[in-house]
């Protein structure tokens, strides 16, 4: 699956979502018994705990106008956007500010004007 905008910012190539077959609704922890069995523990995840990372890999670039846009919507307290995706569904979205940094850029080459970007952000 691929997000086509932020907020109504446009992106100016689709970003993959790195977490598209992760499991979403659930989260385990399993424990070794004394005697060699093995306990799980689960439980459902809340709504708000679903991260949702936008990457470029190797053809999701994004150019340094449109990235300072982004930068400029989440770089405010209480930030909700909607990511629209490449089918048209929308999600209400949140900087995942718990993650450390939100968005990590990485040049394609020196003075280019495009840039490869990762992009936390958590379901509201």
């Amino acid at each position: 699956m691929r997000a086509v905008s932020l907020g109504g910012i446009k992106f100016d190539y689709p970003l993959f979502i790195k977490e598209e077959f992760s499991l979403k609704d659930v989260k385990g922890k399993a424990f070794n018994t004394l005697n060699g069995g093995i306990i799980v523990y689960e439980t459902p995840k809340r709504n708000n705990a679903n991260y949702i990372t936008l990457e470029s890999k190797e053809n999701g670039w994004i150019k340094k106008d449109t990235l300072k846009q982004i930068v400029t919507l989440l770089d405010d307290l209480g930030v909700e956007a909607d990511l629209e995706l490449i089918d048209g569904n929308t999600l209400k979205v949140r900087p995942a500010l718990e993650k450390g940094d939100v968005i990590k850029v990485d040049g394609l080459y020196e003075n280019s004007e495009w840039c490869r970007v990762e992009i936390a952000l958590c379901r509201v």
